[in-house]
């Protein structure tokens, strides 16, 4: 089971490789600490109860203009990530035209909506289609799932749009339509290279990408239906 920590509405933070990595949603920005710095707010964040230390507020003050004084509260969060290597393979699926067609404007459209509004905005669409209620058909929904998405995957290349993984992410959510029971949109970070992806999975499968590519990522967002 990943965790990770919400400091805020748009602010959160992950542990990877020893260091707390922060994601501003609303900023759209990533940011770490210095290591002196790193350590105290680790240590801080194993138990928050006491307010931060006063270097950290004003090195994440710097690098992610908080307003001084600005308490901070944070909240562990859970997410399983599929591991299982080689995984969960998508279904043989059987495409046409019609298939390629619909999935390039849905890129298509994504990448519009990239290009016009900022990430924050990107993300609550997404997040309100995720959280919507359905009638919950465990079996045949998990089904349906994995086809759509292997449909999406067998003609994505043929879209003029090249492969971007948060482009992708949130397309594949866009396709998925009413198929979202169970479906997570996930965000991960490595320190070491510094490193970001994101991803789409259900509970049980991830819906494209390979577990070893994802293993290395620690989760610092993720929206669930």
């Amino acid at each position: 089971m990943a965790i990770y920590w919400r400091l805020g509405d748009d602010l959160t933070v992950a542990i990877s490789a020893g260091r707390a990595v922060f994601l501003d949603v609303a900023r759209d920005r990533y940011a770490m600490l210095p290591r002196a710095q790193n350590a105290m707010f680790i240590d801080w964040l194993d138990d928050p109860h006491a307010p931060m230390p006063p270097e950290c507020c004003s090195a994440l003050e710097g690098r992610l203009d908080l307003d001084r004084g600005r308490r901070l509260a944070p909240r562990r969060v859970s997410l399983a990530i599929p591991c299982e290597v080689p995984g969960t393979r998508l279904p043989q699926v059987s495409t046409d035209w019609r298939d390629a067609v619909a999935v390039a404007r849905t890129v298509i459209r994504a990448k519009r909506l990239l290009g016009k509004q900022p990430l924050r905005s990107n993300l609550e669409h997404r997040g309100r289609a995720l959280q919507y209620r359905r009638p919950c058909h465990p079996v045949r929904d998990r089904q349906a799932i994995l086809s759509r998405a292997a449909i999406y995957q067998a003609v994505r290349h043929l879209a003029p749009v090249p492969r971007v993984c948060l482009l992708d992410s949130l397309a594949l959510v866009d396709w998925l339509g009413d198929e979202l029971e169970g479906v997570q949109l996930v965000f991960g970070v490595t320190a070491y290279p510094f490193g970001a992806h994101c991803w789409v999975q259900t509970r049980q499968e991830l819906l494209g990408d390979e577990p070893d590519t994802i293993g290395r990522y620690a989760p610092i967002l993720h929206f669930s239906g």
